[in-house]
């Protein structure tokens, strides 16, 4: 009699555990087929329309950062604002590396063509002469040099994911960028070949560029991040000493 009710309860609970096991696969399975990915946009149109959408601004917040090595450019991170209206001007800091010693936000303001700069931090700011003899900063805005031509001349273009920049919701596009572009944003590189690019642009919205990379070589890029799109900024003349 007690083998009897000992053989029962093991078929209960045999039977308890299948059920158990089998509502377990039931829900696993029902988890994976309800949260499909959704299907990542086509790369070319979406530079395409980013490409539309930076042409048509005027200023810009950036932070610029070299990671790794780039021997050709002295700034190593740049921090700054700039406008093409109602005139080309930017203010910011700078960290450079100068015959071998680091600088650290270095403060520096282009204003009336001029590039004002100071090559410590906090140090006050002298004239450096015409501002495009050393780096023409309007080339990152304006549509034939900028970002805008950097977007135009992807090849071979893929959206590779989603990403999150600055809150901003993206979606990731390798690619690779033409050396006459690049050349065109940043002459110091002097490159002779096309540069693997990657822009993370808005999904939704107007597609603003939230950030571009340029790899230089293996390990080496340049960074552009980029916010405040179209947000006025306002540049006066410093004092020089």
């Amino acid at each position: 009699m007690q083998d009897m009710q000992t053989r029962k309860r093991s078929a209960m609970l045999v039977s308890l555990l299948s059920t158990v096991m089998a509502g377990v696969l039931l829900v696993s399975g029902c988890s994976k087929s309800e949260a499909p990915s959704t299907p990542l946009p086509d790369a070319a149109a979406l530079l395409k329309q980013s490409a539309d959408t930076t042409r048509s601004q005027q200023s810009v917040h950036l932070v610029l950062t070299v990671n790794g090595k780039i021997a050709k450019l002295t700034v190593t991170k740049l921090t700054g604002d700039m406008t093409l209206t109602p005139a080309v001007a930017g203010q910011g800091k700078a960290n450079l590396s100068v015959g071998g010693m680091g600088v650290q936000d270095a403060p520096f303001v282009v204003y009336d063509n001029h590039l004002y700069a100071s090559l410590s931090s906090g140090g006050p700011l002298s004239d450096f002469g015409p501002a495009d003899a050393i780096y023409d900063i309007s080339a990152i805005l304006r549509p034939d040099t900028g970002l805008a031509n950097i977007l135009d001349n992807f090849t071979d273009a893929k959206a590779v994911g989603r990403e999150e920049i600055n809150g901003v919701k993206t979606v990731k596009v390798t690619g690779t960028v033409s050396a006459e572009a690049v050349n065109k944003i940043a002459p110091q590189l002097k490159v002779t070949n096309a540069l693997p690019g990657t822009a993370w642009i808005e999904e939704g919205g107007n597609h603003q560029l939230a950030q571009a990379q340029l790899e230089t070589s293996p390990g080496n890029n340049l960074q552009m991040t980029l916010t405040d799109w179209g947000k006025p900024v306002t540049v006066n003349k410093p004092d020089v000493q």
